[in-house]
């Protein structure tokens, strides 16, 4: 077994020594940067799950506008269809106004029955 001097071994253990206290440091930033990346994960998930309900709501809405809308391009199609060449702007108006009548009824009884 070789002998080395003192002052080598000294050297090898300072240089030991300072090697670890520097992986500890870097073993602790990367402690600190998982605590970080963790935190942000989670924000980043509640964000996606409140973009996600907000994208859900939305899409409902479209079909109900969407259903809404081919109701109403069908309530066009009746009316133009009842119109002959010769009716005017006032008997559109006559029909549309009894057509308005006859859903306030319809309305009408539906809240009596609830």
């Amino acid at each position: 077994m070789a002998v080395y001097p003192t002052h080598n071994l000294n050297r090898k253990l300072i240089d030991l020594k300072e090697k670890i206290r520097h992986l500890i440091a870097i073993k602790d930033k990367q402690k600190w940067d998982l605590i970080k990346l963790e935190r942000e994960n989670a924000e980043l998930r509640a964000a996606n799950k409140q973009l996600t309900d907000e994208v859900k709501q939305i899409q409902k809405n479209y079909s109900s506008l969407q259903k809404d809308f081919n109701k109403s391009k069908n309530f066009a199609k009746i009316v133009s269809n009842k119109l002959t060449p010769t009716d005017g702007l006032a008997e559109l108006k006559d029909s549309v106004e009894r057509y308005i009548h006859e859903i306030d009824k319809c309305i009408e009884m539906l809240e009596e029955t609830l």
